[in-house]
């Protein structure tokens, strides 16, 4: 065998490797990214690898009108889906419930077709208190796990697989050793779920 057909293989295995990687979407849900400190820094250790796109909603749909077919779209494109957010009121910013509403639609998400079956479904949540809070015998009466139990029944209901939520506690007092700490944990974390 000649040595350019033994470079063109190793091209070609290569460029079948790079296709077969999955794709991660972040859906960066975050009312002001300005005054952000946390999901600042996990949005831009993440954006760094090359299998992440990052779709920052607030930033897409400063009215709330969103482009129902633009993002499912993205959805299509992409094997894990993530909705990053800061928790609010134990619950997630008013943009992505709209999102959710407006972007599952019959046919698409269930009904006769579940377009994203099989796809992998995972929130990244930052919370100002500690595990201490959230826990049966904290002021939270529930963990975060149990609070989000919502968007695990949402992907149930569309056949998506449900990963373990990432969380980063602490968010009103994190140290900036603790945050960076967090953002390779983060990073890690994505590289697990494409592999």
């Amino acid at each position: 065998m000649s040595k350019i057909c033994i470079i063109s293989i190793i091209i070609l295995k290569g460029q079948k490797m790079a296709q077969s990687k999955k794709r991660v979407l972040i859906n960066l849900v975050h009312p002001n990214m300005n005054e952000s400190r946390v999901n600042k820094v996990l949005s831009e250790v993440a954006q760094k690898e090359d299998f992440v796109t990052i779709n920052n909603l607030y930033a897409k749909y400063p009215d709330f009108k969103i482009d129902a077919k633009k993002e499912q779209q993205l959805l299509l494109e992409n094997d894990v889906i993530i909705f990053q957010f800061p928790m609010y009121w134990l619950s997630s910013p008013a943009l992505l419930k709209e999102w959710l509403d407006v972007v599952l639609e019959y046919n698409f998400a269930f009904g006769e077709h579940y377009k994203l079956e099989n796809k992998t479904l995972l929130i990244a949540t930052s919370v100002g208190s500690g595990t201490a809070q959230y826990n049966k015998n904290g002021s939270n009466k529930f963990t975060v796990e149990e609070i989000l139990n919502s968007f695990e029944a949402t992907a149930n209901y569309i056949k998506m697989n449900y990963a373990k939520p990432f969380v980063t506690y602490e968010t009103f007092v994190i140290s900036d050793e603790k945050l960076e700490e967090s953002a390779k944990n983060y990073v890690e974390y994505l590289k697990a779920l494409v592999k």
